[in-house]
């Protein structure tokens, strides 16, 4: 029985490791790959029972001198690490250091509840294995609490937006397995059965998520200041928009009172079928403007993220000042997607970017679909296409079908979806159109 709580009480702080893992990614929490991970747990286990691999840490503890509790974790590590990159997360970068963090935060939760737990059982061995059940859910419970209401996963996309280099990121993954093992060797000189040996660790726990509340208020400071300097520039956007449209109707004013005259001069002369035909006209060209400004406008208000919505109206703008005839969808009104929204928004503005390149020197036109489905959500980006495009080296660095110096728009594009496991791109060329798709699962 004992050896039983054991193994699942290993088991489910493993499973809390990688269920954080996809929540801080912004994966949705696979059921069959969390049994993989279960299969690679027990599978470990046997290979380090056949093998007697388990050796190994305390070998390096004799070689090296260095205490056996360091190799341990280092172990631990690189087991998981394994088991993230093979099963969830094929970014190197973001797989070395995140696992390093998500160890160290849940081996740690688990060490404060684990000494607190045998602090209450007073040592009686019985009482303390019949406490485990609670406490591993107490332990899920407290995972939850982190990466959740703290938005760990904010936290993180701060983070990631510094683009550091592969080795600034190995130097700071190693100094995050330093500091936590040397603040757990130093937990192990703390006397046991006194109340110390839980309020200590208990405390730094404490110290470590004022530090994340405090760092997410200056985050979300940072957010609430962007979301303003956003609304400014959406308001500005639409004002200017007004301005237009009250430019439009003046002009159509002055063009309405000049073809009222030549309807007149027509009805005198009884020139019916002319005066039928410029009616028409008239009625046609006022029917598209509006219909085209109303399509618009509706389609925007099926965008409830602002962000999103700021980046349309500013390339809407743009479009309009290169006259560039555009037309847009949006199907369903899109509240969140499972992406970092800024990310988000740099994809799409990547793409319209392109788009707006290629068409605006010559009678182009463009397509853009938004569809937030149950499934999934779709970006269709779709343009008229002039130039001759390789589509298995656009997404090479310096590629462009606009000469040297340019090309890096898709790079860029290319590295942001990389970051993600549940975002795909599909491109294609169909009767010279250039139409590229994002889907983000």
């Amino acid at each position: 029985m004992k050896v039983f709580i054991s193994i699942f009480g290993n088991l489910c702080w493993v499973l809390s490791i990688f269920w954080a893992y996809q929540k801080i990614i912004y994966q949705k929490v696979s059921f069959k790959k969390m049994c993989y991970v279960a299969i690679f747990y027990f599978g470990i286990g046997l290979v380090e029972e056949v093998l007697h691999t388990g050796e190994i840490p305390y070998y390096l503890s004799d070689l090296t001198g260095i205490d056996i509790f360091f190799f341990l974790e280092l172990e631990i590590f690189v087991w998981c690490w394994i088991i993230s990159y093979t099963l969830f997360d094929r970014n190197l970068k973001r797989s070395i250091f995140l696992i390093a963090c998500i160890c160290s935060v849940c081996q740690q939760t688990f060490f404060i509840l684990n000494e607190m737990l045998w602090f209450l059982s007073n040592g009686n061995v019985q009482i303390y294995y019949l406490l485990n059940l609670p406490m591993i859910a107490l332990l899920f419970f407290t995972i939850y609490l982190i990466v959740e209401k703290l938005n760990i996963a904010r936290i993180y996309r701060e983070f990631e937006y510094k683009n550091f280099s592969f080795i600034q990121i190995l130097g700071m993954t190693i100094i995050v397995l330093f500091i936590y093992d040397l603040l757990s060797y130093c937990l192990q000189m703390i006397p046991v059965k006194s109340k110390e040996q839980f309020l200590i660790p208990l405390f730094l726990m404490f110290i470590m998520i004022l530090t994340m509340i405090y760092y997410i208020q200056m985050v979300s400071l940072k957010d609430k200041k962007k979301y303003s300097d956003m609304l400014v520039k959406q308001q500005n956007l639409y004002i200017q928009d007004l301005e237009k449209i009250q430019q439009n109707m003046r002009t159509f004013k002055h063009d309405y009172k000049n073809m009222m005259s030549s309807i007149y001069l027509q009805s005198k002369e009884g020139n019916m079928q002319e005066i039928e035909s410029t009616i028409s006209k008239l009625m046609d060209e006022f029917d598209e403007d509006i219909d085209k400004k109303m399509n618009l406008t509706n389609q925007l208000a099926n965008i409830q993220i602002n962000e999103m919505k700021s980046l349309l109206y500013s390339k809407i703008t743009e479009i309009n000042h290169q006259h560039i005839s555009l037309h847009m969808e949006v199907l369903y009104p899109v509240q969140t997607i499972k992406m970092n929204i800024m990310d988000a928004c740099r994809v799409l503005g990547i793409l319209l970017d392109n788009a707006i390149d290629e068409v605006k020197d010559h009678e182009g036109d463009m397509n853009l679909v938004l569809s937030n489905q149950e499934d999934a959500f779709h970006m269709i980006v779709e343009n008229s296409l002039f130039h001759d495009v390789d589509i298995e080296k656009i997404y090479q660095e310096g590629y462009s079908t606009k000469g040297t110096q340019r090309g890096m728009g898709l790079i860029s594009l290319q590295k942001i979806i990389d970051k993600y496991s549940n975002v795909t791109i599909a491109t294609q060329t169909v009767d010279n159109r250039f139409i590229q798709e994002i889907t983000i699962v």
